[in-house]
């Protein structure tokens, strides 16, 4: 019966449905979302009232979470039909053809979310404390949101989150300079710098929407289904658009580095432009170095016969590129390397997605160490550190191996890679590898993990920005997995072979 139903959904409805969806998130953000200190939109008739003690917050959490049940009920049956060929047909021309409308219904999708109040995270607001740094001359790398109140700045510290108040920024000078020219265009007002903050993924999700069908068919893969895993993905909405993470600019100028050394006929000038791009995604965030790294062997793998001169100059050609950018951009900045040193195995966030620090907190519990799971120590910081050292030599070991291998493929585990050994995972990292894996995987079995984990790492953290203590986290995994068998599961057992039926254009 379930099958019936959902095979005779049409895509106008699931249009509906999304938009419906992020409505409902969106009104419940604004008594449930990381809301700051000092909120205007409080007394705005009605959104008011949902900040009107137990009752309000209770309301708005039935809208955020009923929106997002909704709104993972509706991708998964968009996945569904989309595997299936159920939407426009059974051919793979037809199933391309829908990527320009998914795009403009998952564009719709976002609007609700970019008016809402920020989602699942207090990152907004230390951006916006950053930019404020950076906007009076100071250094961002060493001058910390606690001490903007003797700039008369208070406000922007407020709404920092605690772990983060006496933290520099770990951005890189590009998304320094950037967050400056906004604090200057919006001045002390905290709210109004935040959404204009916002605007930058938002922005760049647009772009990776544009982007990642053309990317995708490049590689074998499906632009509808790049479309449906890397945009209309509730990961993506929420954190992406919703937190306003930053790291969607990091991957945007990926993906656009990728699409120019990719072109037709690309020649070494094309390599320049992407190698730049890269470094600009470097400059927002640190994990674009692997991008500027894998840029020459992912440029070079349309050359089977590429020698070991035509790899040395490629890599000087990215050296002799990415070197004066970063210098320039530091210039512009106004800062030095200061960010690169930023995110240490001092961190003081704890949680169970970084290897490292799970594997510490586990090793205390045996130990029977005191505090352990909440206290970072000697030994969470040792363990950490280990795990960077691990990270690195298997980054080189990817990097050799892209030499004659499939370097997107080894492009994107490297990513993952970097995010389970790092000191502090949050959810949205795993979008990092989780766009370039939308580019090429096809099989309805890996899709389906891929959904349940994106399902999974969606419900880990609050609307307000905490994140769920480990007694919640097996339930949401498992309420992940169930969600996903019961509506992709169907796929995966009566079209096992679609990934060798539905060859690439």
């Amino acid at each position: 019966m379930l099958n019936r139903i959902v095979e005779g959904i049409t895509l106008s409805r699931i249009s509906h449905a999304g938009l419906l969806a992020t409505t409902m998130i969106a009104i419940g953000s604004f008594g449930a979302g990381a809301l700051p200190a000092n909120d205007p939109t409080r007394v705005i008739p009605i959104i008011g009232l949902l900040r009107h003690g137990k009752a309000g917050l209770h309301v708005a959490l039935s809208f955020y979470y009923l929106g997002l049940i909704l709104l993972v009920i509706t991708w998964l049956v968009l996945g569904r039909l989309l595997l299936t060929g159920s939407v426009h047909g059974s051919t793979r021309n037809d199933l391309d053809r829908s990527s320009p409308q998914l795009r403009r219904m998952v564009i719709r999708w976002m609007l609700p979310l970019l008016v809402g109040m920020p989602l699942a995270s207090m990152d907004l607001y230390s951006y916006a404390a950053q930019a404020q740094i950076a906007k009076h001359g100071l250094d961002p790398y060493k001058i910390t949101p606690a001490d903007l109140p003797p700039l008369n700045l208070g406000k922007f510290l407020d709404n920092v989150a605690g772990n983060w108040v006496d933290t520099p920024s770990p951005y890189g000078p590009i998304w320094v300079a950037v967050s400056r020219w906004v604090a200057a265009i919006t001045g002390d007002h905290a709210l109004v710098s935040v959404m204009l903050l916002r605007l930058l993924p938002f922005a760049a999700v647009l772009a990776i929407a544009y982007l990642i069908p053309s990317l995708a068919r490049q590689f074998g893969g499906r632009g509808d289904l790049a479309l449906w895993l890397a945009v209309a993905n509730p990961l993506v909405l929420v954190h992406g658009v919703g937190g306003g993470h930053n790291d969607a600019v990091m991957i945007a100028l990926m993906l656009a580095g990728l699409a120019v050394v990719l072109r037709v006929g690309a020649t070494w000038r094309h390599l320049v432009i992407g190698a730049a791009l890269m470094t600009l995604a470097a400059g927002v965030k640190l994990p674009g170095v692997i991008g500027l790294a894998f840029i020459v062997p992912i440029y070079l793998s349309r050359r089977p016969n590429a020698r070991l001169k035509d790899w040395l100059r490629s890599c000087a050609i990215v050296l002799a590129v990415s070197i004066p950018i970063f210098a320039l951009a530091s210039l512009v900045a106004g800062v030095g390397l200061g960010w690169t040193r930023q995110v240490t195995s001092a961190v003081r966030v704890i949680n169970f997605m970084s290897l490292p620090t799970m594997v510490a907190v586990v090793y205390r519990l045996i130990i029977r160490a005191a505090h352990a799971g909440t206290y970072v120590d000697s030994t969470v910081r040792t363990f950490r550190t280990i795990g960077t050292i691990i990270s690195g030599l298997v980054l080189i070991v990817l990097w050799l191996r892209a030499i004659r291998g499939p370097a997107i493929r080894l492009f994107a585990l490297a990513l993952t890679v970097v995010v389970v050994l790092s000191p502090a995972v949050q959810p949205w990292y795993f979008t990092w590898a989780l766009t370039i894996v939308a580019m090429f995987l096809l099989d309805p079995r890996q899709l389906s993990f891929v959904a349940a984990g994106s399902v999974a790492l969606t419900l880990l953290t609050t609307p307000m920005g905490s994140p769920l203590d480990v007694g919640p986290f097996i339930p949401a995994v498992l309420v992940a997995g169930l969600a996903s068998r019961a509506l992709l599961g169907p796929v995966v057992t009566r079209a096992r072979g679609v990934s060798d039926r539905v060859e690439p254009a």
